[in-house]
């Protein structure tokens, strides 16, 4: 039996969808890097359809602590649709790691477009359910992992979801120690040990995996797309 995989990074999701989305009222915006697609405390009134470029969404903590929860690429949307409003979502922010270009839609009215689209609402439950997944393993999972199995653990993901095939993560140390909730220092450390058993090489803002099978066997069994025992 193949488990489907936790995901920090979702792309390609809704591309089949596109042209159907666009029948919908919409606008386009580009974001440079570094600009927030909304400013936190402000209530979330939009729904990005993301066609080129990367962002990551993290909660700002009051104290000033960053936790980055997820990236997103071409062909993924975000934040998902729902008639509740969430005081948490006034603490989430999301930035563009690169230019991005976005088909922008009004949320009240893309929801109401879902009701009334059964494909793209069926999409919409698969991609809320693989982000509460996600959620769910790290709270259950990375959290009580020590730094080097974490890291292992999401290099893995990282690269086993990559829809390219290519075995590369192109992300910041910084952004790495962000997502873990780890200190920059020992992402640091983890990444030279890997690198010195020739399992990672290291790039300016990308590391490309050398060895996914020698990764895998750093991970913890929940990572694996493979039954426990």
């Amino acid at each position: 039996m193949c488990y489907v995989l936790p995901k920090y990074y979702f792309s390609g999701e809704y591309e089949a969808l596109y042209p159907e989305l666009l029948s919908l009222e919409h606008n386009e915006e580009i974001f440079h890097k570094d600009d927030l697609l909304w400013n936190i405390g402000e209530p979330i009134t939009k729904v990005f359809y993301f066609r080129s470029g990367l962002a990551q969404t993290y909660v700002e903590h009051e104290d000033g602590h960053r936790k980055i929860l997820s990236f997103h690429g071409t062909g993924t949307i975000f934040p998902g649709v729902q008639k509740s409003d969430y005081k948490i979502e006034r603490s989430i922010a999301i930035k563009a790691l690169t230019d991005v270009v976005t088909t922008v839609f009004e949320r009240d009215s893309f929801y109401q477009f879902c009701i009334n689209t059964p494909a793209l609402m069926a999409q919409l439950i698969e991609h809320q359910s693989a982000y509460i997944n996600m959620l769910i393993y790290d709270a259950a999972h990375q959290r009580y992992n020590g730094t080097f199995l974490k890291l292992c653990n999401f290099l893995f993901l990282i690269s086993k979801n990559n829809i390219d095939g290519c075995h590369s993560v192109t992300i910041t140390q910084e952004n790495i120690a962000d997502t873990l909730g780890v200190g920059r220092n020992h992402v640091t450390k983890c990444l030279s040990r890997l690198r010195q058993e020739n399992i990672i090489q290291l790039k300016r803002r990308c590391i490309k995996i050398l060895d996914l099978d020698k990764l895998a066997a750093y991970c913890s069994l929940e990572t694996l797309d493979t039954p426990f025992l």
